[in-house]
């Protein structure tokens, strides 16, 4: 046990699993556990053996293991890490995948940072971190907040990997939004937060080592990540979807309607498994626009 530590009370973490690497994950809860009063681990993994590696983490790290036995999704998931956590009486909930680590005082800034903000009398949604690609360096960021000179900007949204949000935010904005199943799910509760009064918030000075998709490739000055083949279904469905919402902001709209033509060539002509991945494509895009939701079927 770590002597000396920050451990803030009624801070619960939700970390929600899909057929992991066990070694990274004991890795990434081993960074978070000391700072947080419980973590609540949410399964979504197929895979037997991980299932039950996963569930011996009751005990091998004394956390609250919910095990769904099958892959319902991460906004089903965080809901039921939600859920959970209030009935245990938590106050503030601490949101990460199963690649994300912390560094020490990532907790202690967030909520630091969440409180600042509510002395102020700003409506927090939630208050993230700048997130950074952990196979690479601290200066690939995900996008340009680290520009910027103050210590706290305000965000259109965020990832939820690494997001602390209070017990009142939840009830007031909603839980995750379940039939998005994964892609956007986090942009969408920023969104309905803002439609409703509430501010998104990045903490400059905290970082997250994070993983998204399969890579990325370069392309001239731009980066395009790689996701697996399925997830194509989610980004092009969900983001049909989101174009028709009026709570989605302009500018998200603008450029993801001038995004989809070209991540569809692009991943049409760059990217194996082509058929899959045009397979999917097409799925998400049909369903997008006649507005089905939920898991891919």
């Amino acid at each position: 046990m770590v002597e000396n530590i920050f451990k803030p009370e009624n801070v619960c973490a939700i970390l929600v699993t899909y057929n992991p690497n066990i070694s990274e994950l004991k890795d990434n809860i081993k960074s978070v556990i000391n700072y947080v009063d419980r973590i609540c681990l949410i399964d979504n993994s197929t895979d037997e053996f991980l299932q039950t590696d996963i569930m011996n983490f009751h005990s091998d790290f004394n956390i609250h293991v919910i095990s769904n036995k099958n892959n319902l999704g991460i906004a089903y998931a965080q809901n039921q890490g939600f859920d959970w956590a209030i009935e245990q009486g938590y106050d503030f909930f601490l949101l990460l995948d199963q690649d994300s680590k912390i560094e020490e005082d990532t907790v202690e800034k967030l909520l630091s940072t969440h409180k600042l903000l509510s002395v102020q009398n700003k409506k927090v949604a939630c208050v993230g971190p700048l997130a950074f690609d952990r196979d690479k360096t601290e200066n690939s960021l995900y996008n340009n907040y680290g520009l910027d000179d103050n210590k706290v900007i305000e965000v259109s949204e965020t990832l939820s990997s690494g997001s602390l949000i209070s017990k009142e935010a939840i009830k007031e904005i909603g839980n995750m939004e379940e039939d998005l199943f994964i892609d956007l799910v986090d942009y969408e509760w920023c969104w309905r937060a803002k439609n409703k009064g509430y501010s998104t918030f990045i903490a400059r000075d905290v970082k997250l080592a994070h993983r998204l998709g399969e890579g990325r490739v370069g392309v001239s000055r731009f980066s395009i990540g790689i996701p697996s083949p399925i997830r194509h279904y989610y980004q092009f469905r969900n983001t049909l979807i989101m174009l028709r919402r009026p709570y989605v902001p302009k500018d998200f709209k603008v450029k993801y309607a001038g995004i989809l033509p070209i991540k569809f060539l692009f991943f049409l002509f760059f990217s194996k498994p082509r058929l899959l991945r045009i397979k999917f494509m097409i799925k998400g895009v049909v369903d997008g626009f006649i507005g089905k939701k939920g898991k891919y079927s």
